[in-house]
């Protein structure tokens, strides 16, 4: 008789004669993480802390997220890199090497970190740390309590205006010339990118109008007044026409079938190039020629470097001023390269919640479990949200150049965090990232270059 013992035999031994079961990966959420996740969301929303010259210059923003991307990395598991922060980390590469073609040299690669700081890594954050609805319900209240705080600033330059300008908190000051536009501090001193994260909150409002308790929708309905206020008082033609799209998209979601859906949105670019063309989102005439003359020139800018196109940073050096048109501004600055990889992240995402929202019947019934498929509805709400704030940014950030602005990759995270914790529950879910559907995402994000493209033909 062999006298070897296996090691399993052993370890049924050591437990007493109980066979030990195969250890599981521990799951930890982090909750350090997300308070200074939470802590974060205040400070780049609200910004307190440019209230005071003493303390805006302080890096406090940046202290806030070392702290938070040490605490998630140590603490979150299992820690995973999703699909679409992949893509936006395939973006570093072809920004250093589209500046280095373009003669730039090694300016390539401060864009690529600036963008690697300011944008992938906020978007990591709020990717990975927002692992429960909990924690994604309250940052939506952050965010809506921020922009209740920007339209009182909006309202104080307004009454304090004085025939140039109107001044808020932290010596925040009104623009503009025929009109008063009102700003806010930190990157919301354009009123574009004010007006852009007020409508992005609108959904936001409607989900806490919907499944709030009586005590939050009775605020929701004057919230959503103010929203509209704030909105107003941006004088953003652009953004005025994202609240308007806004509210259409969903009513066209909720009643449209499937086919007229995606022939709308084959022809809403084409609509609104003409919009455009006709001075409808421009108070001087000269104004629409001069976007459509940069939105013809940015095109002519992508066939002329398809690739790589002509540089991050370098469409105002070829036409004095910004396109004016987030997508065509990726485009021409980043060639097919960094467009498919920026344009595929958005659409990969809308694709998958309007395939969630239209179709999500089946996964639904796969669950058998009661408590499962009351937390499948739930989330499927917030991600529902998610899209139609998303739905805001697009539809403005056809009209500016927001290409890289925080907001998008904080919401755009938010929606991918949304789909993590919808995999949890259903990973069926993820089927809706595979590497087919990958490919006819960025394959569509092209779309509106091609209708602007053709209707620009046509129209000019």
């Amino acid at each position: 008789m062999s006298q070897e013992v296996s090691t399993s035999d052993k370890k049924v031994r050591q437990s007493g004669g109980r066979k030990l079961k195969p250890a599981k990966s521990v799951e930890k959420t982090g909750t350090i993480a997300f308070v200074f996740l939470f802590a974060y969301s205040v400070a780049v929303l609200m910004r307190f802390h440019e209230f005071q010259q003493s303390t805006a210059t302080l890096p406090i923003i940046q202290g806030i997220t070392i702290s938070a991307f040490i605490f998630t990395v140590l603490l979150i598991r299992p820690l995973k890199l999703t699909i679409q922060l992949k893509l936006l980390i395939c973006m570093l590469p072809v920004i250093a090497l589209s500046a280095y073609l373009n003669g730039w040299g090694t300016g390539g690669i401060y864009q690529a970190r600036r963008l690697l700081i300011s944008a992938i890594l906020p978007f990591f954050l709020f990717s990975t740390v927002l692992v429960t609805r909990g924690r994604q319900t309250k940052l939506m209240y952050v965010c809506l309590i921020a922009s209740m705080l920007i339209v009182y600033n909006g309202h104080l330059q307004q009454s304090s205006f004085n025939g140039e300008f109107g001044t808020g908190f932290g010596g925040s000051r009104s623009v503009g010339d025929e009109e008063m536009r009102i700003t806010y501090l930190g990157f919301f001193s354009d009123p574009n990118d004010l007006g852009m994260f007020l409508v992005m909150n609108i959904p936001f409002a409607f989900y806490f109008l919907k499944y709030g308790s009586n005590l939050i929708r009775l605020l929701m309905l004057p919230t959503i007044a103010l929203l509209a206020y704030g909105v107003l008082m941006t004088g953003s033609r652009g953004t005025l026409l994202g609240t308007i799209g806004v509210v259409s998209v969903y009513f066209l979601i909720s009643k449209a079938g499937v086919k007229l859906i995606a022939f709308i949105a084959v022809i809403a670019p084409m609509a609104a190039t003409l919009l455009a063309s006709f001075g409808g989102l421009s108070s001087a005439e000269s104004s629409a020629n001069d976007r459509l003359e940069a939105w013809y020139e940015g095109v002519h800018m992508l066939l002329n470097n398809p690739v790589f196109g002509i540089g991050m940073g370098n469409f105002i050096e070829e036409h004095v001023r910004v396109a004016h048109n987030s997508y065509i501004h990726v485009a021409s600055e980043l060639g097919v390269l960094g467009y498919s990889l920026w344009g595929g992240v958005i659409t990969l995402n809308m694709l998958a919640s309007f395939w969630l929202i239209k179709g999500n019947g089946e996964l639904r019934a796969s669950i058998v479990d009661d408590e499962k498929r009351n937390k499948f509805d739930q989330e499927l709400a917030i991600n529902k949200t998610l899209f139609f704030s998303m739905i805001g940014f697009m539809i403005t950030a056809f009209f500016l150049s927001r290409q890289f602005t925080l907001l998008l990759f904080i919401f755009l995270a938010m929606q991918t965090a949304s789909f993590t914790r919808l995999s949890n529950i259903v990973p069926a879910t993820m089927d809706f990232f595979s590497k087919d559907r990958l490919v006819v995402a960025c394959a569509m994000s092209w779309i509106i270059i091609v209708t602007v493209y053709i209707t620009l033909k046509i129209g000019l």
